[in-house]
């Protein structure tokens, strides 16, 4: 058996870790956010953002930045679904009164040199 500690990074709102980069389909990660919170707020150019909520609950918005069309849904870890965010939309997810772990798969790692994330509210 290996052993693989994993970087967690951790802010008010929660805590997120890469937990897998694959290497030619992404990443994957998961998003623990504490009841009440708002993570994201921002948008890619290049990277679409599969998110999963596995436990507790979350809203979802997403902003198509070329239409201004919102759409907002409701993510829950007893009636799982799949919300994909497309390049050049803006989004955020926030959970409720419980909180809510997420999984998220990227179709690209995440680089600290070409990040591919600009911040931009809803």
């Amino acid at each position: 058996m290996k052993l693989s500690p994993l970087e967690v990074n951790k802010s008010s709102t929660g805590s997120f870790v890469e937990a897998y980069k694959l290497p030619h389909d992404g990443q994957v990660s998961y998003l623990i956010i504490n009841p009440h919170e708002t993570r994201g707020n921002h948008y890619h150019e290049r990277k679409t953002e599969h998110f999963l909520v596995i436990y507790g609950a979350a809203t979802i918005i997403s902003k198509n930045r070329t239409t201004g069309d919102v759409m907002s849904v409701k993510l829950s870890g007893f009636k799982p679904m799949v919300s994909t965010v497309p390049p050049n939309h803006t989004h955020n997810i926030t959970a409720t009164d419980e909180g809510a772990i997420c999984l998220i798969w990227c179709d690209e790692q995440y680089n600290k040199e070409d990040a591919d994330t600009f911040p931009e509210e809803i």
